[in-house]
């Protein structure tokens, strides 16, 4: 048989049938019926028809006892109607994938109602910031410490410190000793931050680990040891290690235990949420003093650029709302950690412009200092925090690298910024590093001339 021809007549029947079924068959038992498909076999002899009907079981009975007491009548009109040379015989066979189907609607418009479908980015507009939940065991492994280290990564910024000032008078409030350990020549933002004047320098944390014997670690900013520069190694001997962090570097290495979560704006925002869920030693909820809540927010204002980077969402200004209310002085941290640079800081931007390079018809920009530039200034690599985003605020730009030369022989570490839907998660990855879709980082070896056509070239081709 023509198989063209067998669809054609497979069509013609299903629409005679249904037809007939509307017009003709006065059985009340038949009168919801569907008819959805018509299968003749080879020889025309045979004619599966595929029906529904909404209902219970019952239904579904009783409308197949009304089809079969037709089956003669609609056989016979349908074999005259089309010119049938041979009636094929009509067997009824209930269709379950139409019932299947309104199920399949309702489990896709129930996750739908629940935002399943939404946009990460959607996702994020409608988050509360109470929906951030502290893991359980972080909480319990905090509830269980006596002498807490708090360390912030290498070179830290506003977010890495405030985090770790902010969560270490909170646990000091919940009966813990705590200390902050960092690193020396912090950016000039962060030394005016309450609680900063007891910071503990990485020169001087082997001696205090031997006198202090801290039981637990905790991490801020970053989730793997290698990002602790000077102290990974002193730091690895902690048998209880958590960590507190905002964005996942992507590598071979796993994240320490604790909470990593992506959702959050800044490290201070789950520093807040951890804060807001311990308890003291009576068992009382530890209260958010004006100190806390200052460092938190300029680790906040600072992680979104002053409310201006992408990752600014809602729940961003809820909690920069409840960090007001608690009496911090919004405007003085902005122009301490936000608008502040070193007469140092200000020799090194001198030079560090001077080797700004434009690629891809000006969407990509690259800078960099070295250390020779740090000698002739006076100045630390804490002194270009932010510069890299001096690079981004050019027309035009659309993805920006900054590196930074970490010894006098060709390892550079990279920062990497992107708007306007680029991505520079994924050129960070390619070299080992992490990050996110708008900030990125990780380390290269070679040349500066090397270096900067190898990055210009990545950055290029993730042009959005």
């Amino acid at each position: 048989m023509d198989p063209y021809r067998t669809a054609r007549l497979n069509q013609s029947l299903r629409e005679v049938l249904a037809e007939l079924l509307q017009a003709e068959v006065k059985d009340p038992r038949v009168g919801f019926v569907t008819i959805n498909k018509v299968e003749l076999n080879k020889d025309h002899s045979v004619a599966k028809v595929f029906w529904s009907v909404l209902g219970e079981e019952e239904e579904r009975k009783t409308s197949f006892c009304g089809l079969k007491k037709a089956a003669g009548f609609l056989q016979s009109r349908a074999t005259r109607t089309l010119g049938l040379r041979q009636a094929p015989q009509l067997r009824f066979e209930f269709d379950a994938t139409v019932e299947r189907g309104l199920e399949l609607d309702g489990v896709l418009a129930e996750l739908a109602q629940q935002g399943e479908f939404r946009s990460p980015r959607d996702k994020l507009r409608r988050l509360c910031l109470d929906e951030l939940l502290p893991p359980p065991d972080l909480l319990e492994g905090l509830a269980r410490a006596e002498r807490v280290w708090i360390v912030p990564h290498v070179n830290p910024d506003p977010d890495a410190i405030g985090s770790a000032l902010a969560l270490a008078e909170a646990l000091e409030a919940a009966g813990k000793e705590a200390t902050v350990v960092a690193y020396p020549d912090p950016p000039i933002g962060v030394v005016d931050l309450p609680g900063f004047e007891a910071v503990v320098t990485s020169d001087e944390a082997e001696a205090l680990f031997a006198e202090d014997e801290p039981d637990t670690l905790v991490i801020v900013d970053c989730h793997r040891l290698d990002r602790t520069g000077p102290l990974e190694g002193l730091l690895g001997r902690f048998a209880r290690r958590w960590c507190i962090d905002h964005h996942l570097v992507s590598q071979r290495k796993a994240p320490e235990p604790g909470w990593v979560d992506e959702r959050a704006c800044s490290s201070c925002t789950l520093v807040h949420q951890v804060i807001g869920a311990l308890r003291d030693e009576d068992g009382d909820p530890v209260e958010l003093t004006v100190e806390m809540a200052t460092n938190l927010y300029a680790g906040l204002l600072n992680d979104t650029g002053g409310f201006r980077f992408e990752n600014t969402v809602p729940f961003t200004f809820e909690l920069a709302r409840r960090l007001a209310e608690k009496g911090v002085d919004t405007a003085q941290v902005a122009a301490t950690t936000l608008h502040r640079n070193r007469p140092e800081g200000v020799a090194m931007l001198q030079r560090v412009l001077g080797t700004l390079s434009y690629h891809a018809r000006g969407r990509v920009a690259v800078l960099y200092a070295t250390q020779a530039m740090l000698t002739e200034t006076g100045g630390v690599m804490a002194d270009t925090e932010g510069f890299v985003n001096i690079a981004m605020s050019v027309d035009g730009v659309r993805l920006a690298a900054f590196l930074k030369q970490k010894q006098d022989d060709g390892l550079w570490r990279v920062s990497l910024r992107a708007r306007d839907g680029g991505d520079v998660q994924q050129v960070a990855a390619r070299f080992g590093g992490g990050g996110h879709r708008q900030a990125a980082g990780c380390d290269l070896e070679g040349s500066i001339d090397e270096v900067v056509a190898l990055l210009a070239a990545e950055l290029e081709a993730a042009l959005p």
